[in-house]
């Protein structure tokens, strides 16, 4: 009864999890599926029980390397995935759909031999929100070197020439024997330079 009493409350820990479990034989069959799995990768349990892990959930390129590993373990009983911890790999859906998932995968000993259960969350959120943080960050920077990018060209190529041409006026007016007329347009010339200068000073200020 105390077997029992333990094996339910597992099996409803497992069914209730919000993550995918899925328990798998030493041959990589799937023995296992909860309804977070059904959820996460389409398929439902009746149509993963029994069927090889690789084919289910391993996208097509990592099929092999999937297997070799596991055909690794079965000879030598060395492990580099099982029992390491968390990590981020690839997986695949039912429709095809490959997506980012954290993963965890221990090892237990079963009556029929070891058996694998691992644990693996969707993370696409997660990595679209990551995403989305790092294209704003960007555009922040972005706009930022723009500024600053403004700000040099108004301070040198606009506000340097206007001090030159201002310094050149203010020598030409001193030293130089000047009509009326000459003087009047001198004097003109002196103000839009200097009114010039304000404006870019307060364009940089802003």
């Amino acid at each position: 009864r105390e077997v029992e009493r333990i094996t339910a409350r597992l099996e409803a820990t497992v069914a209730t999890s919000l993550d995918a479990v899925i328990v798998a034989g030493m041959d990589g069959r799937v023995i296992d599926f909860n309804a977070a799995a059904e959820t996460i990768f389409g398929y439902t349990r009746d149509e993963a029980v029994g069927e090889a892990l690789s084919t289910l959930i391993v996208p097509v390129q990592m099929r092999s390397a999937h297997e070799a590993g596991m055909q690794r373990m079965r000879e030598t009983g060395v492990k580099h995935v099982v029992d390491s911890g968390r990590m981020e790999i690839t997986a695949m859906r039912k429709s095809g759909e490959e997506f980012p998932v954290e993963m965890s995968i221990a090892s237990s000993d079963g009556p029929e031999g070891m058996i694998f259960v691992a644990y693996l969350r969707d993370i696409s959120d997660a990595r679209q929100a990551e995403a989305a943080l790092v294209a704003a960050r960007d555009k922040a920077q972005a706009a930022e070197q723009t500024k600053t990018n403004f700000i040099a060209v108004m301070s040198h190529e606009m506000r340097t020439p206007l001090n030159g041409l201002i310094a050149a006026l203010d020598i030409l007016q001193h030293t130089t024997r000047l009509s009326r007329k000459q003087a009047e347009f001198l004097g003109l010339a002196r103000q839009c330079s200097i009114s010039s200068l304000e404006q870019i000073d307060d364009v940089l200020e802003l």
